[in-house]
C-alpha cells in the first residue's frame, strides 16, 4: 500500500541524511517522465479541485515498488493505484490541487520515492489561482458586449517561433445568458487563436479566455500593436475587439559553449548613438557598423525602430564570417523638442543574440 505524506523542509533534510551509507549508487533515473513540470495556467478559486496527470516509464530493468508520494502542502494530493511496475511498463500519477487555500501564483513539489532508490523523483504543479471576488463590478470593469475584463488590452509579453505564446484571461458573465465562441472567427488573423474554458460560461459566472498567439505563423519579428476581434454568441450574436500587444523573437536552441565561435555572431560596434545638440529642421544621419564575428555567414533577418522618424538603410543582409557592413539610420527631428531617445533593434541568425537594440540619443533645439 503507498503512503501518502506531507512534509516540511526540515523534516525532509533528516531524512534524506539520515539514509544508511550502503544504499545503491543510481547511475542514471529508474523512472522515465514525460514531463516532470506542468502549469495549470489560471484556476478559478470557485470551480474547485484540478488536477494534472504525470506519466512515466519504468526504464529501471526490472521490478519496481513506488513506496511513497510526499506533497509539500495539504492543498495538495497525489492518488497513484499501481504500485508494482514490470520493467518497461507505463504508470501515471494524478495530482489535485485544491485552489481554495490562497490567491495567486503557486509552485507545488510532489516527491516520488521507488525502492532501492536513496534519491527521490521531483514533480512540479505550477499555476495561478484566482479567487472569487467579492464585487464583480469592480474586479472586472472594462465591458465588452455584457462580458467584465479585468484590462482593455491583451498583453502577450515575449513570443517565440518555436511554439505558440497562450495568455489567459479570465472574465466576468454578466450578462443574462450564457456565452460561447462562434465557430467561425473570419476577423482573426491566422497567428492568433481564442478558445473559452469553459467551452459555454453560464450567466453571472466567469470564465477564462484563452488567447494563442503563433510567432511561427505570423511570419515576421518585432514589436507588433494590433486590434484583434472575434464574436460570440448569446441571446444575440456579438463582436469583442482587443487591443493586442506582442515581442516576437525567432527562437535558437541553446549553443554550446564549444560552438560559442563557430556560429554566426554578430558585433555592433556602436550600441549607444550620442547624435548631441541637433536642428528639429534638419534631419540628420549617423553609420552604425555591423561586423560578423563568427565563422558562419550572419543573415540580417530585420531592422526595425520604434519611430517612424528613423530611416534605415541596408546595403546587405548577408555578412560572410569576418565581414563588416554599415547601415545607415536617418532620424527627421521635426516637430520635436528637448530630450530624445530613439530604439533600433536588428534581429539576425545569432542564436547567442538574435535581437540587439542600439540606442540613439539626442537634444533637439
Amino acid at each position: 500500500m503507498i503512503k501518502y505524506l506531507a512534509f516540511t523542509p526540515v523534516s525532509l533534510c533528516l531524512w534524506i541524511f539520515s539514509l544508511p551509507a550502503s544504499s545503491q549508487n543510481i547511475d542514471q533515473p529508474l523512472l522515465e517522465w514525460e514531463t516532470k513540470s506542468i502549469n495549470l495556467g489560471s484556476i478559478l478559486e470557485e470551480q474547485g479541485t484540478v488536477t494534472a496527470q504525470y506519466t512515466f516509464t519504468n526504464r529501471s530493468g526490472r521490478k519496481l515498488i513506488i513506496e511513497e508520494i510526499m506533497t509539500d502542502c495539504g492543498c495538495t494530493t497525489a492518488d497513484y493505484t499501481q504500485d508494482t511496475l514490470a520493467n518497461e511498463e507505463k504508470g501515471q500519477i494524478t495530482v489535485a490541487f485544491d485552489p481554495r487555500s490562497r490567491g495567486g501564483s503557486f509552485s507545488k513539489s510532489i516527491l516520488v520515492k521507488v525502492d532501492d532508490d536513496p534519491n527521490m523523483d521531483t514533480l512540479v504543479l505550477e499555476g495561478f489561482n484566482v479567487p472569487f471576488p467579492t464585487e464583480a463590478a469592480k474586479a472586472y470593469p472594462i465591458e465588452k458586449a455584457g462580458l467584465g475584463f479585468r484590462l482593455p488590452v491583451i498583453h502577450m509579453g515575449n513570443v517565440y517561433t518555436n511554439e505558440p505564446k497562450v495568455k489567459q484571461l479570465d472574465f466576468f458573465n454578466f450578462r443574462d445568458y450564457p456565452i460561447q465562441l462562434s465557430q467561425i472567427q473570419d476577423a482573426l488573423p491566422k497567428h492568433i487563436q481564442v478558445r473559452l474554458n469553459p467551452a459555454v460560461v453560464t450567466a453571472k459566472t466567469r470564465g477564462i479566455l484563452e488567447v494563442s498567439y503563433s510567432g511561427e505563423e505570423l511570419g515576421d519579428l518585432g514589436f507588433f500593436e494590433e486590434d484583434i476581434q472575434f464574436t460570440v454568441l448569446s441571446d444575440e450574436k456579438e463582436a469583442l475587439t482587443f487591443k493586442l500587444i506582442a515581442n516576437v523573437f525567432e527562437y535558437f536552441a541553446p549553443t554550446p559553449l564549444s560552438e560559442i565561435n563557430q556560429v554566426p555572431r554578430l558585433e555592433i560596434r556602436e550600441m549607444e548613438v550620442d547624435l548631441a545638440k541637433i536642428d528639429s529642421k534638419v534631419p540628420i544621419s549617423r553609420m552604425i557598423t555591423l561586423q560578423n564575428k563568427g565563422q558562419q555567414d550572419l543573415h540580417i533577418r530585420k531592422v526595425t525602430a520604434n519611430c517612424d522618424c528613423v530611416s534605415i538603410l541596408i546595403p546587405t543582409n548577408s555578412i560572410s564570417p569576418g565581414g563588416r557592413t554599415d547601415i545607415t539610420v536617418t532620424f527627421d527631428p521635426k516637430d520635436r523638442k528637448g530630450i530624445d531617445h530613439k530604439a533600433i533593434t536588428i534581429f539576425s541568425n545569432d542564436p547567442v543574440q538574435p535581437a540587439q537594440t542600439v540606442m540613439v540619443k539626442s537634444r533637439i533645439n
